[in-house]
C-alpha cells in the first residue's frame, strides 16, 4: 500500500472504512455526559420527592395536589441518560463489519448516533434550566 501510494504521489493512510472506534468513543462520551446530567436529575427528583430538601420553581403541576411542583425536567434528565445508555449498546454493534464495508452497520450507526446527539443537547438545555429553577437547597 505504501509503495503504491508513493508511486502515485499519494499519501498513505490506513483504511478507515472499518475503523469505527472514534464514533463509538464519541457515542460513549455522549452517554457519559447524559449519565452525569441524569445523576443530577435523579438527585433533584429524589430531593423533591422527600419534599423538604429542595424547592423548585416552574415544575409540572399535579392533578392530585395542586400545591405540588413535579420535577419534570429532573425526570426527563434521567430518561435521556437511560436512553443514551441503551443506544450505546447499539453503537457497539456497529463495530462489527463484514469484509470491511458493512452497509447494515453504517445504517445502524446513523440511525442511532444523531438521536444520541439530540438527546445530549436536550439534556444540557434541561440541566441548565433545572439548575436555574432551584430556589432553595437544604434546610
Amino acid at each position: 500500500r505504501a509503495a503504491l501510494a508513493a508511486k502515485l504521489g499519494l499519501g498513505d493512510a490506513p483504511q478507515w472504512h472499518s475503523q469505527r472506534d472514534a464514533l463509538a468513543d464519541f457515542a460513549g462520551w455522549l452517554s457519559l455526559v447524559t449519565g452525569s446530567l441524569g445523576k443530577f436529575g435523579q438527585d433533584v427528583a429524589l430531593m423533591a420527592q422527600a419534599g423538604t430538601d429542595i424547592e423548585l420553581s416552574g415544575g409540572g403541576g399535579s392533578s392530585a395536589m395542586p400545591h405540588k411542583q413535579n420535577p419534570v425536567k429532573a425526570e426527563a434528565l434521567v430518561a435521556l441518560a437511560r436512553f443514551n445508555a441503551s443506544q450505546l449498546s447499539g453503537i457497539y454493534q456497529t463495530l462489527v463489519h463484514e469484509q470491511e464495508r458493512s452497509g447494515a452497520a453504517w445504517t445502524l450507526e446513523w440511525l442511532l448516533l444523531p438521536q444520541m446527539v439530540v438527546a445530549t443537547a436536550a439534556a444540557l438545555r434541561l440541566a441548565a434550566e433545572l439548575a436555574g429553577q432551584i430556589e432553595s437547597l437544604g434546610h
